[in-house]
């Protein structure tokens, strides 16, 4: 039996090393796998890292680009507003001419018509009206 003896306390002495590595093997697929979690995280925060830039770039290219169609709309609006007040000018000025050209029309009938009366009254008989007749003006607004 004192083999037996022998045997237990070799194999107990034997199982303290064991359950040691078994205990160092955990410890140490534990660390591993907190050492990968670690780098997953790490390279996930890369990741975002990367992606806030590109977007903070996009953004800055995007709003420029916001701001130079403002400013072209504001120029484009500038230019707008200079040739309506500029086409009202000319619009005025020739409804000015337009009136003034009318009422000299309507002197030289006067004008016309007293020659005619004048020369009925000294006997001359003056040109047929339908001659001296241009076709009518169209009617505008005064």
């Amino acid at each position: 039996m004192p083999e037996l003896a022998t045997i237990l306390v070799q194999a107990s002495i034997g199982v303290v090393p064991l359950g040691a590595a078994w205990f160092a093997y955990k410890a140490s697929t534990d660390a591993n796998r907190r050492t990968a979690e670690t780098a997953e995280r790490q390279t996930a925060l890369e990741k975002s890292k990367v992606d806030s830039e590109a977007f903070e770039r996009a953004r800055d290219i995007y709003d420029s680009g916001i701001e130079l169609l403002e400013r072209q709309l504001a120029r484009v609006q500038g230019q707008f507003d200079q040739l309506n007040e500029e086409a009202e000018e000319e619009r005025d000025t020739l409804m000015a001419r337009i009136r003034l050209m009318q009422h000299q029309i309507e002197d030289l009938e006067t004008t016309v018509a007293t020659l005619r009366r004048q020369l009925i009254e000294i006997g001359v008989s003056p040109a047929p009206r339908t001659l001296l007749a241009a076709p009518p003006l169209p009617a505008t607004e005064q």
